[in-house]
């Protein structure tokens, strides 16, 4: 899986010692043209037929010393709980009992905490469920994309008034201006700001307006519910395939997967194919979720990118050729990760650090390195528990 890093050490320790303590005795051929009928050509070979590549396990131990390396291919049909194995470079395939408690399942083998977040820790929600709608310039004949339904609404928790069971303050998800802070990286005050901008003379440029909440619609009012899901998703937010990014990011790269860059140097921006949602955590650190297209893949496809192409092919015509059609397929859809520090909203800012915890520049720092290095493809539940549309956050008005 594109040597994404393992998390489950219960899973690797089965793993390891499963495959060092399989006996292979039994040797079932040396000629490497069985390598096909029995499931263990290289996984890497996109020359070979999907069906006869088997399935690469690398185990490593801390150091990088490879502790297990080996191809998995299929199943003996006269021994139960038997598999063919081959060693890469090697012509000799063998069959050897694996420990069927050893799951060859992807998730099983991942992290489940994906973005390393608590959602208590999280204190402001940025939402934008716009769609980047792709055209061509009638003049230029050159692809251009544009943005339809732009319109963020931002959260930010306030005091009730009230008190939780240990004393501390009830906390509710409120509608809110987004912030804007002035050269000393306090926050503006609205109130001061406006006294500010009356007080302009008359003959120099007036002061900009600071930005607004979002005004429910008539008789409606924010259903705080909604923003707990959103944060909560993503708190929960689970995994079922990664793509590595290359190393040098183009933008043909990300437009495969959904993602556009807008704007003019040096104010470029990301672009999600279905909008973002952004959650700013108490200690500065700040996550941007961008949601790109739409991936029907399955197997191996979905979760290494193995045979892509050609399995999302064989859902387009499924109907024609028997395949499965993407009404019938499970739909998944890419992510990007983005995480980035504000010290303006670290609370802990200018304090000695803990030892032993990463602070908040710190911890996007190490989150950062960690999700460069990939695109993410998560489940369309959690896409639809993260992902709002304006009309979702509203509810009717209480009567009083």
């Amino acid at each position: 899986h594109n040597n994404y890093p393992a998390d489950g050490t219960e899973q690797m320790g089965k793993a390891a010692a499963s495959f060092i303590g399989a006996k292979k005795d039994v040797v079932r051929s040396d000629d490497p043209n069985d390598h096909a009928e029995f499931g263990v050509v290289d996984p890497e070979d996109e020359t070979a037929a999907k069906d006869t590549r088997g399935r690469r396990v690398t185990i490593k131990d801390a150091s990088g010393t490879a502790l297990v390396d080996v191809i998995i291919g299929k199943d003996l049909p006269d021994r139960e709980g038997f598999k063919f194995l081959r060693y890469p470079g090697e012509n000799r395939v063998y069959a050897a009992q694996i420990d069927p408690q050893v799951s060859t399942q992807f998730t099983d083998w991942i992290e489940d905490d994906l973005l390393h977040m608590e959602s208590d820790d999280i204190v402001a929600v940025m939402s934008n469920s716009y769609s980047v709608v792709e055209t061509t310039d009638p003049d230029t004949g050159q692809p251009m994309a544009s943005l339809e339904n732009d319109q963020p609404f931002y959260f930010e928790q306030v005091e009730t008034g009230e008190f939780e069971n240990d004393g501390s303050p009830k906390l509710e998800w409120n509608l809110a201006a987004p912030p804007v802070f002035g050269p000393d990286g306090k926050r503006i005050d609205p109130e001061v700001y406006a006294q500010m901008a009356a007080s302009v003379p008359e003959g120099e440029a007036p002061l900009p307006p600071l930005p607004e909440a979002e005004a429910p619609p008539e008789g409606k009012e924010l259903n705080p519910t909604k923003v707990k899901q959103i944060v909560g998703a993503a708190d929960r937010m689970k995994i079922v395939g990664v793509r590595p990014q290359p190393q040098q990011l183009s933008a043909l790269d990300l437009l495969s997967k959904g993602f556009f860059v807008g704007g003019e140097p040096p104010a470029q921006r990301l672009f999600g194919n279905e909008g973002e949602v952004r959650l700013y955590a108490k200690d500065g650190v700040v996550y941007t979720l961008y949601f790109g297209e739409v991936t029907y893949a399955a197997g191996e496809a979905l979760t290494a990118g193995n045979g892509e192409a050609e399995d999302e092919q064989a859902g387009d015509t499924g109907g024609e050729d028997g395949g499965e059609s993407d009404a019938n397929r499970q739909a998944n859809r890419y992510m990007f990760v983005a995480v980035g520090y504000d010290p303006r909203r670290d609370e802990n800012a200018g304090e000695p650090p803990t030892e032993g915890e990463l602070r908040g520049a710190q911890r996007a720092e190490a989150l950062a390195e960690r999700f460069n290095r990939w695109y993410y493809v998560i489940p369309d539940s959690s896409f639809t528990q993260v992902h709002k549309v304006p009309d979702d956050f509203w509810r009717d008005l209480k009567a009083e």
